[in-house]
C-alpha cells in the first residue's frame, strides 16, 4: 500500500504516526505520574491520560484516512492543484536558530540568545538587513526581558550580562 503512496501522502502518514507515537509517549508518561496522597477528587493523571488518548486516536484515524487515499489539501490551494514540496532550506535555517536560541540560553542568558534567535528568523524570512534586524532583535530581547523580569515577576536568564543587568 505504501508504494501506491504519493510525496504527500509519505509526508502526512509519517505526520500521523507522529501522533500515534505522541499519544503513546503521553499515556506511559502519565502512567509514571505518582499520585499524592489523600482524597483527590480528580487524580493527576486524568488530564494527561484525556490528553494522550485523544491525540492517540487521532493520530490512528489520520493514518487510516491517508492509508485510504483521502490527502489534506493544503491551505490556499484548490482540491487537485499540484504538491508543492517544502523548502527544506529554509525550514532548516529556521530549525538552526531555534536551535541557537535553545544553546545560548542558560549560559548566555535570555537577552543574548533571544537577539541571535529573533536575527537568525528574520534572516531566514528573507530580511536583507543585517545590521537593522540585529537592532530591532536586541530592543525587542530587552522589552521582553524587562517586562518578564519587572512586570510580571517571571526570571528570565540573566546569563554573562547578569554583572549589569538590575535584579
Amino acid at each position: 500500500m505504501l508504494k501506491k503512496l504519493s510525496y504527500q501522502g509519505k509526508g502526512e502518514l509519517a505526520f500521523a504516526g507522529s501522533l500515534v507515537l505522541l499519544g503513546l509517549i503521553v499515556l506511559w508518561d502519565s502512567s509514571r505520574i505518582v499520585r499524592p496522597q489523600g482524597n483527590n477528587i480528580v487524580d493527576p493523571r486524568t488530564f494527561p491520560y484525556v490528553i494522550g488518548a485523544l491525540v492517540l486516536v487521532i493520530g490512528i484515524a489520520l493514518v487510516f484516512e491517508v492509508l485510504r487515499g483521502k490527502l489534506g489539501t493544503p491551505e490556499g490551494d484548490e482540491p487537485g492543484a499540484p504538491f508543492v514540496k517544502a523548502d527544506r532550506k529554509t525550514m532548516l535555517m529556521m530549525a538552526a536558530a531555534v536551535a541557537v536560541h535553545v544553546a545560548l540560553l542558560e549560559k548566555a542568558g535570555y537577552i543574548i540568545a533571544a537577539t541571535f534567535g529573533f536575527w537568525g528568523l528574520a534572516t531566514t524570512f528573507g530580511s536583507r538587513k543585517p545590521v537593522k534586524d540585529f537592532a530591532i532583535s536586541l530592543v525587542f530581547a530587552l522589552v521582553v526581558f524587562f517586562v518578564f523580569s519587572f512586570g510580571l515577576n517571571i526570571q528570565l536568564p540573566q546569563g554573562i550580562l547578569s554583572s549589569i543587568l538590575p535584579d
